[in-house]
């Protein structure tokens, strides 16, 4: 599933996302991936939603029905780019969360042949990466661990490579945009609490709002479903070609493909 050309989205990077990030990873012609940003503590970069363990029931709407998983980092400070943080190395974490993820979905009807393959060697490389700059290498390599079974082709950019440019948010975004020949920038609707549309439309660039509509799926519990899990949580219940589905541009949306002959 290529992308749209002249499609651009710029995303922080993130351990092992969620559906929506992929549905934008779907439609970007360049996927940016602000690793020239300052890491939120509080934030999705290094950590992501996971089950929680079977024996404890589902709490009511009130509560999160989810646990995180997190990757420990050596001394961070607030101000340090996410291109710069480093992963704790004194810390077995890569085997912890594989031992992790096998407890929690092991029993899942897709785990064994859509999950676990990938996990094992994306693990395996984790537990050996360590300095300056390990935190985002495996960011990439996780955002990138179901690419091929999706059929995603992305093209990723990092924002640090890109002439920085701009006083706030909204003018950088522009300036990539500019850079990279973008006729449109397509953004998670978070962004709509900053984002300067008016810079974009000065420089003949469309904003387009992500409106994903997530399809519940059996989650393996009783209860509520839960949204905004990682997709490890998605693939080890729903069949990989249902999920691909899932990503396809909608016929009546804004990325439809053209009719033949149009």
């Amino acid at each position: 599933m290529p992308g749209i050309p002249g499609v651009v989205v710029a995303e922080q990077p993130h351990y092992l996302p969620w559906v929506d990030f992929h549905e934008q990873l779907a439609r970007a012609g360049t996927f940016v991936v602000l690793d020239n940003v300052q890491w939120l503590r509080r934030g999705w970069q290094r950590r992501t939603r996971v089950a929680l363990p079977h024996n404890i029931p589902v709490p009511p709407p009130t509560e999160p029905g989810f646990q995180w998983m997190s990757i420990p980092l050596e001394a961070p400070h607030r101000d340090t780019l996410i291109q710069d943080l480093a992963v704790d190395t004194r810390q077995p974490w890569a085997r912890e969360h594989l031992r992790m993820l096998v407890t929690l979905y092991g029993k899942r009807p897709y785990f064994a042949t859509q999950v676990l393959p990938r996990l094992e060697p994306f693990y395996d490389a984790a537990s050996r990466e360590g300095g300056p700059g390990s935190l985002l290498r495996v960011q990439l390599a996780s955002m990138a661990l179901f690419n091929e079974s999706l059929g995603l082709t992305p093209n990723l950019v990092l924002a640090s490579t890109l002439d920085k440019q701009g006083a706030d948010k909204s003018a950088r975004l522009v300036a990539y945009c500019r850079q990279l020949g973008a006729h449109t920038y397509y953004s998670g609707l978070g962004s709509s609490l900053y984002l300067k549309v008016g810079l974009f439309r000065d420089a003949d660039v469309r904003v387009l709002w992500q409106r994903f509509r997530h399809p519940e799926y059996a989650q393996g519990r009783e209860g509520r479903f839960v949204h905004g899990m990682s997709l490890v949580d998605v693939l080890s219940n729903v069949p990989v070609d249902e999920v691909r589905q899932w990503l396809e541009p909608s016929p009546w949306g804004p990325f439809a493909p053209r009719p033949p002959g149009d």
